[in-house]
């Protein structure tokens, strides 16, 4: 807590990356949440746990696809949940532009950090995210307190903090495995005699993920006419997840108008010499070699799967642009006069997308709206569950 006192009261940057990022949700929000279909199996199973102790969505289905953390935070703002959730994201964001900070390495120039610091907290998928009703900003919360806890766990404390933020991960959304496993297997390549280093990934690994895998054998073994989760993967075939995914990423730094190709092109220049820098250097090695276990194995995880949806894109590869700007900090932070415009031009960029977005979200209906047309639509369903 002395930490977070600290932070808060000596660092300007800091504030003014929350100030920017809480200022630019409300603006973009409009003191609403947005409402899609994802949303309503959160709102549902939500408002059936407040009320009966049960996991349903809005159609009387068992909730499975999705874990139970989402749901059971918006549930404490029963009746009113769409103010909570809005207070929830706003919280939620500033605490993930916080732990970000964290994790930023801690001997880094003001300028760099706070540059940094404002790429992140102004990128529009972030914002986008925080605006609907949707599990990421809270996830990329815990995402990064997890990591910022990783970093350190050499102290017990630490340690204990990365487990019960990996495990709470999870609980928000599965793809929290992803990064739990990258983490645990960077263990290899630490100087560790082999046989602690084993010991160190079974008893770090399956203590951070415990969550996951109560919440999959729930699902799994015990839930009966439980949705199937396999109905979402395999969508597309593997290159054009792969495609899909590197045209995602390419809009980091690259406007969506250019032609894919060349955005393609210039990106995977860019992955290609970062990977080369990252394991040459000789500085923070060991957290470089992290940082590209963080982003190859959700890649892979993401390829595997196949869930690419192309309007969803980005929401899917919003976890990955910390670590992306992490990794480009590592590598070029002696050279000011690189990654300091090259920071700023990502911060200007972002800045400028979400202000497009955020005209484009005006022009659609209230989610208030949006919400009581869906719930009259569907009222039998919903008296039915209430009578469960």
């Amino acid at each position: 807590m002395w930490r977070i006192y600290k932070a808060l009261i000596n660092d300007g940057g800091l504030w003014l990356a929350f100030i920017l990022a809480i200022s630019c949700y409300l603006i973009a929000s409009g003191g609403q949440i947005g409402m899609t279909l994802d949303s309503y199996y959160y709102f549902s199973a939500a408002e059936n746990w407040a009320k009966s102790g049960q996991l349903l969505d809005h159609q009387g289905n068992v909730y499975a696809n999705w874990p139970p953390l989402y749901p059971w935070l918006l549930s404490l703002g029963v009746p009113n949940m769409l103010s909570f959730a809005l207070w929830l994201h706003g919280f939620a964001l500033l605490a993930s532009v916080y732990f970000f900070n964290r994790c930023l390495p801690e001997k880094l120039s003001p300028a760099i950090r706070n540059a940094a610091l404002l790429s992140y907290a102004l990128y529009a998928p972030l914002l986008a995210c925080s605006i609907y009703l949707w599990s990421e900003v809270v996830f990329m919360a815990l995402l990064m307190a997890a990591f910022a806890a990783f970093q350190r766990k050499e102290k017990p404390a630490m340690l204990v903090a990365y487990i019960i933020a990996a495990n709470l991960m999870c609980l928000q959304r599965n793809a929290g495995i992803f990064f739990i496993a990258a983490w645990t297997l960077s263990h290899l390549f630490t100087a560790q005699p082999l046989q602690l280093k084993i010991r160190t990934i079974a008893i770090q690994g399956s203590l951070a993920s415990m969550t996951f895998i109560a919440w999959q054998l729930r699902n799994f073994l015990w839930v009966t006419q439980a949705q199937d989760f396999r109905q979402n993967i395999a969508l597309v075939s593997l290159p054009e997840s792969i495609r899909l995914s590197l045209s995602a990423m390419s809009t980091w730094l690259l406007p969506l108008q250019l032609p894919e190709s060349f955005r393609l092109g210039l990106f995977l220049l860019a992955i290609i010499a970062l990977t080369l820098a990252a394991i040459h250097s000789r500085n923070r090695l060991q957290m470089n070699i992290s940082l590209l276990l963080t982003i190859g194995c959700y890649l892979a995880g993401t390829w595997a799967l196949r869930m690419n949806i192309p309007s969803e894109n980005d929401r899917y590869f919003l976890p990955l642009f910390p670590f992306f700007l992490l990794l480009i900090i590592n590598i070029l932070h002696q050279y000011n006069k690189i990654i300091i415009p090259l920071l700023l031009s990502i911060c200007i960029y972002q800045t400028a997308r979400g202000v497009k977005n955020t005209y484009q979200w005006h022009q659609r209906t209230a989610a208030s709206s949006a919400f009581n047309d869906f719930k009259s639509r569907n009222a039998p369903i919903f008296l039915a569950l209430r009578q469960n």
